[in-house]
């Protein structure tokens, strides 16, 4: 527990300073980027709120492999989730709730309980994006030259969150808002070079060890049951983003990026404990494709990355952490802050 608490509050402190960055000041602004926002590419609907209904499809799932012919890949019985998000001026919060409508068989896959929580800082030439997951109650593929198998781990919880920060070369131009918040439009075609730094946090816990008897008697010799495990990730990578628009307001949007990642993890095992750090080097690929008129707005997203957390020699006990995600949303802009904005 003091793992988690610790964990909450580097998160907490990352986010304000994230949102402190991303929200300057206008002196501030003026003084250390002198690029003005150009309209004849980007329009501007900040003054109102911006509200959407999404589908989230997701795959989050955590892959270790015993040895270098075999792997365990755990996941939660849950693929999708129905939220809403709102977002004024440069900040946003999500919410999204899970649905059977996304769940498999329970007899084969187990349940899973959930939360994901997310919120958002989009300045102008600095983007925050932080979020926080929990799901308890996982599946696990096992497949090896042997056999393949499921295995249900009811008692394996998983935590993860943490913090992206994205700084736009050419934010006179480019507007990340129109293509993820659409508190903004994109009227021209333009891309950006950008520079991410990340940092991401994971904590893995099970009373009763998360690896099945039947597979522990296979490798009983080398390995006792996992029941806790800490990962640690901090990352920095350039990559670039373009936004091709077409039509009136129809608009694709592509970027990718090249992370150099530095990862630490301690794992418990019922009778010794590890730690390792390393360096691994994972590509993330993002894409948006909407359409976006003066109040309506339709879209849909794709984000997939790959975590990599590498322990040195010990080969057989790699740990993998994959995140996919497709993002369908509609959404509404209207003056909810009318009063206030014209005394403002």
């Amino acid at each position: 527990m003091r793992k988690i608490r610790r964990g909450f509050l580097i998160f907490g402190l990352l986010i304000f300073c994230g949102i402190q960055i991303a929200c300057g000041s206008p002196q501030s602004e003026s003084e250390f980027f002198t690029t003005e926002t150009d309209t004849t590419y980007i329009e501007s609907f900040k003054h109102l709120l911006t509200a959407r209904y999404y589908l989230l499809a997701q795959n989050t799932s955590l892959v270790i492999f015993p040895d270098l012919e075999a792997t365990m890949v755990y996941q939660p019985n849950e693929t999708g989730r129905f939220g809403i998000a709102a977002f004024y001026s440069w900040f946003g919060l999500g919410i999204s709730f899970g649905t059977k409508l996304f769940r498999k068989n329970p007899d084969v896959y187990g349940t899973t309980k959930s939360l994901d929580f997310r919120i958002n800082a989009y300045g102008k030439f600095i983007v925050v994006e932080g979020y926080l997951q929990y799901y308890q109650g996982f599946y696990m593929d096992y497949k090896s030259n042997r056999f393949k198998e499921t295995f249900i781990i009811p008692g394996m919880d998983l935590v993860s969150f943490g913090i992206d920060g994205t700084y736009i070369y050419n934010h006179g131009k480019f507007s990340a808002r129109a293509s993820y918040t659409q508190n903004e439009r994109q009227k021209k075609s333009a891309g950006s070079l950008i520079v991410k730094p990340t940092f991401r946090y994971y904590y893995v816990n099970s009373d009763t060890g998360i690896i099945p008897s039947k597979i522990l008697e296979i490798y009983s010799l080398r390995q006792e049951n996992i029941i806790s495990g800490t990962f640690y990730t901090l990352g920095l990578g350039p990559g670039y983003i373009y936004t091709f628009v077409f039509g009136k307001n129809f608009y694709l949007t592509a970027g990718g990026q090249l992370d150099m990642n530095w990862s630490s993890y301690d794992y418990n095992t019922t009778g010794r404990s590890f730690h390792s750090t390393g360096f691994s080097f994972p590509v993330s690929v993002r894409i948006a494709l909407g359409y976006n008129s003066d109040k309506w707005f339709i879209g849909a997203s794709y984000l997939s990355t790959l975590y990599y957390f590498q322990p040195g020699q010990r080969v057989q006990d790699d740990f993998h952490y994959h995140l996919t995600q497709i993002r369908f949303w509609v959404g509404t802009r209207f003056d909810a802050f009318k009063r206030w904005n014209k005394k403002k």
